[in-house]
Protein backbone atom coordinates (compact mmCIF):
# COMPACT_ATOMS: atom_id res chain seq x y z
CA UNK A 1 0.00 0.00 0.00
CA UNK A 2 2.72 2.46 1.06
CA UNK A 3 4.15 1.67 -2.79
CA UNK A 4 0.66 2.51 -4.10
CA UNK A 5 0.13 5.67 -2.35
CA UNK A 6 3.22 7.11 -3.11
CA UNK A 7 2.78 6.33 -6.86
CA UNK A 8 0.23 7.31 -7.44
CA UNK A 9 0.76 10.93 -5.12
CA UNK A 10 3.35 11.44 -6.99
CA UNK A 11 1.64 10.72 -10.61
CA UNK A 12 -1.50 13.29 -9.33
CA UNK A 13 0.06 16.21 -8.20
CA UNK A 14 0.72 18.90 -10.46
CA UNK A 15 1.42 22.28 -10.44
CA UNK A 16 2.52 24.77 -7.88
CA UNK A 17 2.43 22.30 -5.28
CA UNK A 18 4.65 19.76 -7.65
CA UNK A 19 7.64 22.22 -8.39
CA UNK A 20 7.58 23.23 -4.55
CA UNK A 21 8.31 20.01 -3.17
CA UNK A 22 10.64 19.29 -6.08
CA UNK A 23 12.37 22.85 -5.45
CA UNK A 24 12.40 21.76 -1.74
CA UNK A 25 14.22 18.40 -2.00
CA UNK A 26 16.19 18.94 -5.02
CA UNK A 27 17.29 22.24 -5.14
CA UNK A 28 17.44 23.15 -0.86
CA UNK A 29 20.82 22.81 0.04
CA UNK A 30 23.18 23.99 3.55
CA UNK A 31 24.23 26.99 2.39
CA UNK A 32 20.85 28.60 0.98
CA UNK A 33 19.69 27.34 4.62
CA UNK A 34 21.95 29.54 6.21
CA UNK A 35 22.09 32.29 3.80
CA UNK A 36 18.01 32.89 4.73
CA UNK A 37 18.72 32.00 8.31
CA UNK A 38 21.15 35.01 8.45
CA UNK A 39 18.85 37.08 6.59
CA UNK A 40 16.24 36.15 9.05
CA UNK A 41 18.66 37.49 11.95
CA UNK A 42 18.88 41.04 10.10
CA UNK A 43 14.95 41.45 8.99
CA UNK A 44 12.44 38.69 11.13
CA UNK A 45 9.29 40.03 9.55
CA UNK A 46 10.17 37.69 6.31
CA UNK A 47 10.64 34.37 5.47
CA UNK A 48 13.88 34.28 3.41
CA UNK A 49 13.78 30.14 2.63
CA UNK A 50 10.29 30.28 1.90
CA UNK A 51 11.33 33.44 -0.20
CA UNK A 52 14.36 31.50 -1.89
CA UNK A 53 11.74 28.34 -2.26
CA UNK A 54 9.32 30.77 -4.10
CA UNK A 55 11.80 31.87 -6.47
CA UNK A 56 13.03 28.15 -7.30
CA UNK A 57 9.61 27.52 -7.84
CA UNK A 58 9.68 29.99 -10.65
CA UNK A 59 12.46 28.56 -12.29
CA UNK A 60 10.61 25.66 -12.46
CA UNK A 61 7.86 27.12 -14.46
CA UNK A 62 9.60 26.03 -17.69
CA UNK A 63 9.77 22.34 -17.22
CA UNK A 64 6.86 20.41 -17.63
CA UNK A 65 4.86 18.63 -14.69
CA UNK A 66 5.97 15.34 -16.42
CA UNK A 67 9.26 16.04 -16.64
CA UNK A 68 9.57 17.04 -13.06
CA UNK A 69 7.63 13.95 -11.80
CA UNK A 70 9.88 11.75 -13.17
CA UNK A 71 13.00 13.52 -12.20
CA UNK A 72 11.54 13.81 -8.61
CA UNK A 73 11.00 10.11 -8.59
CA UNK A 74 14.80 9.57 -9.72
CA UNK A 75 16.10 12.20 -7.02
CA UNK A 76 14.46 10.48 -4.22
CA UNK A 77 16.33 7.33 -5.49
CA UNK A 78 19.46 9.16 -5.69
CA UNK A 79 19.45 10.23 -2.29
CA UNK A 80 18.64 6.75 -0.26
CA UNK A 81 20.92 4.97 -2.92
CA UNK A 82 18.36 2.66 -4.62
CA UNK A 83 19.21 1.19 -7.75
CA UNK A 84 17.01 2.54 -10.77
CA UNK A 85 13.69 0.23 -12.83
CA UNK A 86 13.16 0.87 -16.24
CA UNK A 87 9.23 1.45 -15.48
CA UNK A 88 7.93 0.35 -17.80
CA UNK A 89 3.82 0.03 -16.41
CA UNK A 90 2.47 1.87 -13.33
CA UNK A 91 3.36 -1.38 -11.37
CA UNK A 92 7.12 -0.62 -11.74
CA UNK A 93 6.47 3.13 -10.16
CA UNK A 94 4.53 1.52 -7.33
CA UNK A 95 7.24 -1.28 -6.54
CA UNK A 96 10.01 1.62 -6.60
CA UNK A 97 7.98 4.10 -4.50
CA UNK A 98 7.01 1.30 -1.97
CA UNK A 99 11.14 0.72 -1.68
CA UNK A 100 11.17 4.01 -1.21
CA UNK A 101 8.53 4.28 1.99
CA UNK A 102 10.33 1.60 3.43
CA UNK A 103 13.98 2.95 2.76
CA UNK A 104 12.98 6.74 4.29
CA UNK A 105 10.90 4.67 7.30
CA UNK A 106 13.87 2.60 8.07
CA UNK A 107 16.08 5.89 8.12
CA UNK A 108 13.51 7.75 10.47
CA UNK A 109 13.67 4.44 12.91
CA UNK A 110 17.53 5.20 12.91
CA UNK A 111 17.94 8.77 13.11
CA UNK A 112 15.02 9.92 15.08
CA UNK A 113 14.88 7.98 18.74
CA UNK A 114 11.38 9.75 18.98
CA UNK A 115 10.15 8.35 15.81
CA UNK A 116 10.78 5.06 17.26
CA UNK A 117 8.84 5.68 20.08
CA UNK A 118 6.10 7.11 18.45
CA UNK A 119 5.48 3.68 16.78
CA UNK A 120 5.78 1.53 19.16
CA UNK A 121 2.09 2.29 19.96
CA UNK A 122 1.08 1.79 16.44
CA UNK A 123 -0.98 -1.11 15.62
CA UNK A 124 -0.96 -2.86 12.04
CA UNK A 125 -0.90 0.54 10.46
CA UNK A 126 1.31 1.31 7.09
CA UNK A 127 4.25 3.20 7.55
CA UNK A 128 3.41 6.05 5.32
CA UNK A 129 0.32 6.06 7.91
CA UNK A 130 2.81 6.13 10.72
CA UNK A 131 5.01 9.34 9.35
CA UNK A 132 1.73 11.34 8.61
CA UNK A 133 0.73 10.74 11.92
CA UNK A 134 4.37 11.57 13.69
CA UNK A 135 4.57 14.57 11.55
CA UNK A 136 1.12 16.61 12.34
CA UNK A 137 1.92 15.72 15.97
CA UNK A 138 5.14 17.05 15.65
CA UNK A 139 3.25 20.11 13.81
CA UNK A 140 0.88 20.24 16.28
CA UNK A 141 3.01 20.25 19.70
CA UNK A 142 5.69 23.59 17.91
CA UNK A 143 2.28 25.42 17.54
CA UNK A 144 1.26 24.48 21.39
CA UNK A 145 3.46 26.89 23.12
CA UNK A 146 2.43 29.75 20.11
CA UNK A 147 -1.36 28.87 20.69
CA UNK A 148 -0.77 30.14 24.48
CA UNK A 149 0.41 33.35 23.09
CA UNK A 150 -2.15 34.37 21.26
CA UNK A 151 -4.73 37.27 21.44
CA UNK A 152 -8.06 36.30 22.46
CA UNK A 153 -8.78 37.64 19.10
CA UNK A 154 -6.37 35.52 16.84
CA UNK A 155 -7.37 32.42 19.21
CA UNK A 156 -11.04 32.66 18.81
CA UNK A 157 -10.27 33.06 15.15
CA UNK A 158 -8.43 29.88 15.18
CA UNK A 159 -10.88 27.80 16.94
CA UNK A 160 -13.72 28.83 14.46
CA UNK A 161 -12.55 27.48 12.00
CA UNK A 162 -12.34 24.14 13.73
CA UNK A 163 -15.48 24.11 14.72
CA UNK A 164 -16.79 24.89 11.52
CA UNK A 165 -15.04 21.81 10.62
CA UNK A 166 -16.20 20.10 13.07
CA UNK A 167 -20.14 20.95 12.71
CA UNK A 168 -19.71 19.39 9.23
CA UNK A 169 -18.60 15.99 10.69
CA UNK A 170 -21.63 13.07 11.40
CA UNK A 171 -23.44 12.95 14.17
CA UNK A 172 -21.67 10.09 15.90
CA UNK A 173 -18.34 11.66 14.91
CA UNK A 174 -19.28 14.64 16.67
CA UNK A 175 -20.05 12.78 19.85
CA UNK A 176 -17.19 10.49 19.64
CA UNK A 177 -14.98 14.08 19.64
CA UNK A 178 -17.33 15.06 23.21
CA UNK A 179 -16.27 12.26 24.71
CA UNK A 180 -12.57 11.78 24.05
CA UNK A 181 -11.87 15.43 24.91
CA UNK A 182 -14.37 15.22 27.86
CA UNK A 183 -16.29 18.38 26.77
CA UNK A 184 -20.14 18.85 26.09
CA UNK A 185 -20.51 21.19 23.77
CA UNK A 186 -18.22 21.82 19.79
CA UNK A 187 -17.87 25.44 20.38
CA UNK A 188 -15.34 27.72 19.85
CA UNK A 189 -14.73 28.82 23.10
CA UNK A 190 -14.98 24.99 24.47
CA UNK A 191 -12.22 24.03 21.96
CA UNK A 192 -9.92 27.11 22.96
CA UNK A 193 -10.39 26.15 26.69
CA UNK A 194 -9.58 22.32 25.71
CA UNK A 195 -6.24 23.52 23.51
CA UNK A 196 -5.08 25.52 27.01
CA UNK A 197 -5.97 22.58 29.36
CA UNK A 198 -5.14 19.30 27.12
CA UNK A 199 -2.54 21.17 25.04
CA UNK A 200 -2.67 21.64 20.91
CA UNK A 201 -1.33 17.78 20.15
CA UNK A 202 -3.92 15.84 22.05
CA UNK A 203 -6.90 18.00 20.96
CA UNK A 204 -5.71 18.30 17.10
CA UNK A 205 -4.72 14.36 17.18
CA UNK A 206 -7.96 13.29 18.35
CA UNK A 207 -9.87 15.29 15.64
CA UNK A 208 -7.50 13.99 12.89
CA UNK A 209 -8.48 10.35 14.57
CA UNK A 210 -11.71 10.70 14.41
CA UNK A 211 -11.88 12.76 11.28
CA UNK A 212 -9.49 11.29 9.39
CA UNK A 213 -6.84 12.87 7.56
CA UNK A 214 -9.14 14.69 5.37
CA UNK A 215 -8.90 17.45 8.67
CA UNK A 216 -5.36 18.21 7.53
CA UNK A 217 -6.32 20.56 4.78
CA UNK A 218 -8.16 22.68 7.33
CA UNK A 219 -6.08 22.36 10.43
CA UNK A 220 -2.44 23.36 8.62
CA UNK A 221 -4.16 26.37 6.84
CA UNK A 222 -6.13 27.29 10.07
CA UNK A 223 -2.52 27.22 11.87
CA UNK A 224 -0.88 29.01 9.06
CA UNK A 225 -2.97 31.61 9.00
CA UNK A 226 -3.25 32.39 12.51
CA UNK A 227 0.58 32.50 12.76
CA UNK A 228 0.53 34.67 9.95
CA UNK A 229 2.22 32.81 7.39
CA UNK A 230 1.99 33.61 3.61
CA UNK A 231 1.76 31.72 0.23
CA UNK A 232 1.47 28.24 2.26
CA UNK A 233 1.33 25.72 -1.00
CA UNK A 234 2.63 22.27 1.07
CA UNK A 235 -0.26 20.37 3.17
CA UNK A 236 2.08 20.71 5.86
CA UNK A 237 2.95 24.42 4.99
CA UNK A 238 5.67 26.58 5.17
CA UNK A 239 5.37 26.66 9.08
CA UNK A 240 6.10 22.90 8.82
CA UNK A 241 9.28 22.78 7.02
CA UNK A 242 10.79 26.09 8.41
CA UNK A 243 11.10 24.02 12.14
CA UNK A 244 12.01 21.06 10.33
CA UNK A 245 15.18 23.08 8.87
CA UNK A 246 15.87 24.69 12.00
CA UNK A 247 15.82 21.75 13.56
CA UNK A 248 18.33 20.49 11.15
CA UNK A 249 20.79 23.51 10.85
CA UNK A 250 21.32 23.38 14.84
CA UNK A 251 22.24 20.07 15.02
CA UNK A 252 25.87 19.28 16.16
CA UNK A 253 26.01 16.82 13.45
CA UNK A 254 25.78 19.49 10.90
CA UNK A 255 27.05 22.94 12.66
CA UNK A 256 30.44 21.05 13.77
CA UNK A 257 31.99 19.96 10.58
CA UNK A 258 30.79 23.50 8.90
CA UNK A 259 32.44 25.22 11.89
CA UNK A 260 35.85 22.90 11.52
CA UNK A 261 35.92 24.15 8.00
CA UNK A 262 35.61 21.37 5.14
CA UNK A 263 36.25 21.27 1.80
CA UNK A 264 33.62 20.18 -1.24
CA UNK A 265 33.51 16.67 -0.55
CA UNK A 266 32.48 17.37 3.07
CA UNK A 267 29.95 20.06 1.64
CA UNK A 268 28.61 17.78 -0.97
CA UNK A 269 28.25 14.80 2.12
CA UNK A 270 26.15 17.53 4.44
CA UNK A 271 24.20 18.37 1.59
CA UNK A 272 22.87 14.84 1.00
CA UNK A 273 22.40 14.36 4.52
CA UNK A 274 20.21 17.38 4.37
CA UNK A 275 18.35 15.81 1.43
CA UNK A 276 17.85 12.81 4.06
CA UNK A 277 16.37 14.72 6.56
CA UNK A 278 14.16 16.59 3.66
CA UNK A 279 13.21 13.07 2.34
CA UNK A 280 9.96 12.70 4.55
CA UNK A 281 8.53 16.16 4.36
CA UNK A 282 8.82 15.89 0.86
CA UNK A 283 7.05 12.82 0.70
CA UNK A 284 4.50 13.07 3.71
CA UNK A 285 3.62 16.68 1.27
CA UNK A 286 3.01 14.33 -1.90
CA UNK A 287 0.84 12.03 -0.30
CA UNK A 288 -1.24 13.79 2.66
CA UNK A 289 -3.44 15.41 -0.52
CA UNK A 290 -3.91 11.89 -1.74
CA UNK A 291 -4.56 10.32 1.67
CA UNK A 292 -6.74 13.09 2.76
CA UNK A 293 -9.00 13.07 -0.22
CA UNK A 294 -9.26 9.51 -0.91
CA UNK A 295 -7.59 9.65 -4.62
CA UNK A 296 -6.07 6.37 -4.85
CA UNK A 297 -7.62 4.73 -8.00
CA UNK A 298 -7.29 4.15 -11.35
CA UNK A 299 -4.84 6.32 -12.92
CA UNK A 300 -2.79 6.65 -16.17
CA UNK A 301 0.88 6.39 -15.99
CA UNK A 302 1.60 6.39 -19.76
CA UNK A 303 2.70 9.99 -20.15
CA UNK A 304 5.37 9.04 -17.18
CA UNK A 305 6.68 6.30 -18.58
CA UNK A 306 6.56 7.31 -21.97
CA UNK A 307 9.01 10.00 -20.82
CA UNK A 308 11.12 7.91 -18.47
CA UNK A 309 11.69 5.51 -21.62
CA UNK A 310 12.31 8.39 -23.69
CA UNK A 311 15.50 8.91 -21.39
CA UNK A 312 16.10 5.75 -21.67
CA UNK A 313 16.20 5.49 -25.32
CA UNK A 314 18.56 8.91 -25.13
CA UNK A 315 20.58 6.57 -22.55
CA UNK A 316 21.05 3.77 -24.49
CA UNK A 317 21.80 5.72 -28.08
CA UNK A 318 24.66 7.79 -25.89
CA UNK A 319 25.78 4.66 -24.79
CA UNK A 320 26.22 3.02 -28.13
CA UNK A 321 27.61 6.18 -29.55
CA UNK A 322 30.48 5.76 -26.87
CA UNK A 323 31.51 2.11 -27.19
CA UNK A 324 31.20 2.66 -30.86
CA UNK A 325 34.17 5.55 -30.65
CA UNK A 326 35.63 3.57 -27.97
CA UNK A 327 35.66 0.21 -30.71
CA UNK A 328 36.64 2.73 -33.44
CA UNK A 329 39.48 4.39 -31.16
CA UNK A 330 40.81 1.06 -30.08
CA UNK A 331 41.05 0.26 -33.86
CA UNK A 332 42.68 3.83 -34.84
CA UNK A 333 45.30 2.84 -32.55
CA UNK A 334 45.85 -0.62 -33.76
CA UNK A 335 46.24 1.19 -37.06
CA UNK A 336 48.58 3.42 -35.76
CA UNK A 337 50.45 0.58 -33.79
CA UNK A 338 51.37 -1.25 -37.24
CA UNK A 339 52.08 2.25 -39.15
CA UNK A 340 54.51 2.84 -36.57
CA UNK A 341 56.31 -1.11 -36.98
CA UNK A 342 55.83 -0.20 -40.55
CA UNK A 343 58.00 2.75 -40.19
CA UNK A 344 60.14 1.85 -38.21
CA UNK A 345 60.79 -1.56 -39.98
CA UNK A 346 61.59 0.57 -43.16
CA UNK A 347 63.94 3.33 -40.37
CA UNK A 348 65.94 0.11 -39.10
CA UNK A 349 66.34 -1.22 -43.19
CA UNK A 350 67.14 2.29 -44.32
CA UNK A 351 69.92 2.54 -41.54
CA UNK A 352 71.44 -0.95 -42.37
CA UNK A 353 71.23 0.37 -46.20
CA UNK A 354 73.50 3.51 -44.94
CA UNK A 355 76.01 1.50 -42.61
CA UNK A 356 76.63 -1.10 -45.46
CA UNK A 357 77.20 1.87 -48.04
CA UNK A 358 79.50 3.26 -45.14
CA UNK A 359 81.34 -0.07 -44.92
CA UNK A 360 81.84 0.09 -48.77
CA UNK A 361 82.82 3.55 -48.73
CA UNK A 362 85.21 2.92 -46.49
CA UNK A 363 86.88 -0.19 -47.80
CA UNK A 364 87.54 2.19 -51.40
CA UNK A 365 89.33 4.31 -49.50
CA UNK A 366 91.79 2.29 -48.33
CA UNK A 367 92.62 1.36 -51.81
CA UNK A 368 92.25 4.35 -53.35
CA UNK A 369 95.48 4.62 -53.70
CA UNK A 370 95.71 1.53 -56.52
CA UNK A 371 93.39 3.44 -59.01
CA UNK A 372 96.05 3.78 -61.92
CA UNK A 373 97.64 7.10 -62.41
CA UNK A 374 96.20 7.02 -66.11
CA UNK A 375 92.30 7.11 -64.32
CA UNK A 376 93.57 9.86 -61.88
CA UNK A 377 91.88 13.27 -61.99
CA UNK A 378 94.02 16.37 -60.43
CA UNK A 379 92.49 16.34 -57.39
CA UNK A 380 92.35 12.45 -57.04
CA UNK A 381 96.08 12.87 -58.10
CA UNK A 382 96.80 15.50 -55.65
CA UNK A 383 94.71 14.19 -52.66
CA UNK A 384 96.69 10.73 -53.65
CA UNK A 385 100.09 12.79 -52.97
CA UNK A 386 98.72 14.26 -49.78
CA UNK A 387 97.55 10.98 -48.16
CA UNK A 388 101.59 9.69 -48.68
CA UNK A 389 103.09 12.85 -47.34
CA UNK A 390 100.85 12.65 -44.22
CA UNK A 391 101.06 8.88 -44.09
CA UNK A 392 104.99 9.81 -43.76
CA UNK A 393 104.49 12.26 -41.58
CA UNK A 394 102.69 9.65 -38.72
CA UNK A 395 105.28 7.05 -39.92
CA UNK A 396 108.22 9.55 -38.43
CA UNK A 397 105.80 10.33 -35.53
CA UNK A 398 105.82 6.61 -34.66
CA UNK A 399 109.69 6.00 -34.99
CA UNK A 400 110.14 9.02 -32.49
CA UNK A 401 107.87 7.73 -30.41
CA UNK A 402 109.93 3.99 -30.48
CA UNK A 403 112.92 6.18 -29.64
CA UNK A 404 111.78 7.77 -26.40
CA UNK A 405 110.12 4.35 -25.11
CA UNK A 406 113.77 3.19 -25.28
CA UNK A 407 115.53 6.54 -23.67
CA UNK A 408 116.84 5.45 -20.00
CA UNK A 409 117.14 6.92 -16.71
CA UNK A 410 114.43 8.92 -14.09
CA UNK A 411 114.64 12.30 -16.19
CA UNK A 412 115.35 11.12 -19.40
CA UNK A 413 112.35 8.64 -19.02
CA UNK A 414 109.86 11.50 -17.59
CA UNK A 415 110.98 13.77 -20.76
CA UNK A 416 110.03 10.86 -23.25
CA UNK A 417 106.72 10.25 -21.67
CA UNK A 418 105.79 14.29 -21.83
CA UNK A 419 107.05 14.11 -25.71
CA UNK A 420 105.06 11.10 -26.25
CA UNK A 421 101.95 12.69 -24.90
CA UNK A 422 102.60 15.41 -27.70
CA UNK A 423 103.09 12.86 -30.49
CA UNK A 424 99.96 11.08 -29.71
CA UNK A 425 97.89 14.12 -30.23
CA UNK A 426 99.70 14.74 -33.33
CA UNK A 427 99.61 11.38 -34.64
CA UNK A 428 95.19 11.49 -33.78
CA UNK A 429 95.27 14.83 -35.14
CA UNK A 430 97.04 13.29 -38.89
CA UNK A 431 94.43 10.98 -38.53
CA UNK A 432 91.85 12.73 -38.76
CA UNK A 433 92.94 14.80 -41.43
CA UNK A 434 93.73 11.18 -43.12
CA UNK A 435 89.95 9.86 -43.00
CA UNK A 436 88.05 13.02 -43.75
CA UNK A 437 90.25 13.35 -47.07
CA UNK A 438 89.58 9.89 -47.85
CA UNK A 439 85.73 10.63 -47.56
CA UNK A 440 86.04 13.08 -49.79
CA UNK A 441 88.31 11.18 -52.25
CA UNK A 442 85.85 8.81 -52.12
CA UNK A 443 83.44 10.34 -53.14
CA UNK A 444 85.15 12.39 -56.36
CA UNK A 445 86.31 8.60 -57.09
CA UNK A 446 82.50 7.58 -56.93
CA UNK A 447 81.97 10.31 -59.68
CA UNK A 448 84.50 8.97 -62.01
CA UNK A 449 84.19 6.56 -64.54
CA UNK A 450 86.85 4.21 -63.90
CA UNK A 451 87.03 0.37 -63.84
CA UNK A 452 88.98 0.00 -60.36
CA UNK A 453 86.63 -1.49 -57.52
CA UNK A 454 83.53 -1.45 -59.72
CA UNK A 455 81.98 -4.77 -57.45
CA UNK A 456 82.08 -2.33 -54.32
CA UNK A 457 80.61 0.78 -56.42
CA UNK A 458 78.00 -1.26 -57.89
CA UNK A 459 76.70 -2.56 -54.26
CA UNK A 460 77.06 1.08 -52.91
CA UNK A 461 74.65 2.43 -56.02
CA UNK A 462 72.33 -1.00 -54.80
CA UNK A 463 72.49 -0.12 -50.88
CA UNK A 464 71.75 3.94 -51.46
CA UNK A 465 68.79 2.85 -53.76
CA UNK A 466 67.56 0.72 -51.04
CA UNK A 467 67.80 3.49 -48.69
CA UNK A 468 66.30 5.94 -50.35
CA UNK A 469 63.17 3.82 -51.06
CA UNK A 470 63.05 2.68 -47.51
CA UNK A 471 63.38 6.58 -46.60
CA UNK A 472 60.84 7.07 -48.32
CA UNK A 473 58.35 4.65 -46.59
CA UNK A 474 59.09 5.76 -43.64
CA UNK A 475 58.21 8.81 -44.74
CA UNK A 476 54.80 7.49 -46.06
CA UNK A 477 54.11 5.76 -42.89
CA UNK A 478 55.03 9.02 -40.93
CA UNK A 479 52.51 11.04 -43.29
CA UNK A 480 49.66 7.97 -42.30
CA UNK A 481 50.53 8.40 -38.63
CA UNK A 482 50.17 11.77 -38.45
CA UNK A 483 46.91 11.94 -39.79
CA UNK A 484 45.76 8.84 -37.99
CA UNK A 485 46.65 10.35 -34.64
CA UNK A 486 44.32 13.83 -35.82
CA UNK A 487 41.76 11.49 -36.35
CA UNK A 488 42.49 9.58 -33.32
CA UNK A 489 42.61 13.00 -31.35
CA UNK A 490 39.12 14.05 -33.20
CA UNK A 491 37.88 10.69 -31.90
CA UNK A 492 38.86 11.27 -28.51
CA UNK A 493 37.39 14.89 -28.14
CA UNK A 494 33.87 13.45 -29.56
CA UNK A 495 34.12 10.57 -26.99
CA UNK A 496 34.72 13.03 -24.33
CA UNK A 497 31.80 15.23 -25.30
CA UNK A 498 29.55 11.87 -25.36
CA UNK A 499 30.63 10.73 -22.21
CA UNK A 500 30.03 14.00 -20.30
CA UNK A 501 26.41 14.12 -22.23
CA UNK A 502 25.61 10.67 -20.70
CA UNK A 503 27.00 12.06 -17.06
CA UNK A 504 24.25 14.95 -17.51
CA UNK A 505 21.58 12.85 -18.07
CA UNK A 506 22.26 9.97 -15.53
CA UNK A 507 23.02 13.87 -13.29
CA UNK A 508 19.36 14.80 -14.57
CA UNK A 509 17.73 11.20 -14.06
CA UNK A 510 19.41 8.69 -11.85
CA UNK A 511 18.89 5.34 -12.26
CA UNK A 512 19.46 5.24 -16.08
CA UNK A 513 23.13 3.38 -15.39
CA UNK A 514 21.67 0.51 -13.32
CA UNK A 515 19.31 -0.54 -16.55
CA UNK A 516 21.58 0.39 -19.51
Amino acid sequence: MNGRVLAHALLQTTGQELRMVYALLCKTNIIDMLTAKTKDFFSKDIDHFNEALKEEVKKLERYSDIELKVKLLTEMTRVLEIKGMRYDCLEDIETQSEVIVQAIHEQMLKSDKDYAVFIESANGQEAYQLMIQYHMQKLFAAFDGKFRKLSEEQSTNFTEKIQQLLTELPIEKQQQLKQGLGIDELTHETLRIAILTQGSVIVLSMIVEVAGFSAYTTLTTAIASTMALSGVALPFGVYTVATALFSMMMSPFMLIPLALGGGGLLLKHQNKHVKKKLLPLGVLQLTLPIVAQNRIGQIDSTPFTKHWQQQVKRYEELFAKREGYKATIHQQQLEITDYEEAREKHVRQMELDKEKVQAYKAFIGKYIATVPKEERTPLLQEGIDWLIIKDSERAALENQQEENRARKGLWQVIASTIDNTKLKAQKKQIQKDIDEKLKVLTEAFLEMDSSVLQAEREQIQLYEASATLHREKALHYDALITLEKEKLKELKTRLKITHDQIGALQDEYYGLEDIG
